[in-house]
């Protein structure tokens, strides 16, 4: 009986680490075209001192997710200030 509660507990947390495991970016991107900037919804800093390889920027749109170079995150900066204050243009 013993065996069967370890077994089933084992079960259950290899199944909460299998899940928390991250999704890293293994290469980024340095141009984005503009109409992409403006799309993006929020975005993640990922860096290379934890589990993942490389530093980068995670942009989220609607339905995808990009992998930027983080030297893109000034310029990502103006562009959503400038689309979320009403000043980009109308599309």
């Amino acid at each position: 009986m013993d065996l069967v509660v370890l077994a089933i507990l084992l079960s259950i947390t290899f199944s909460a680490v299998q899940g928390a495991t991250p999704k890293c970016c293994v290469q980024t991107t340095k141009k984005f075209p503009l109409e992409v900037l403006r799309k993006v919804m929020k975005y993640d800093v990922q860096t290379d001192q934890g589990v993942c390889a490389i530093d980068a920027l995670v942009l989220y749109t609607k339905d995808k997710k990009y992998c930027a170079t983080p030297k893109l995150e000034k310029i990502l900066k103006m562009v959503l200030s400038k689309s979320r204050n009403g000043h980009g243009s109308a599309a």
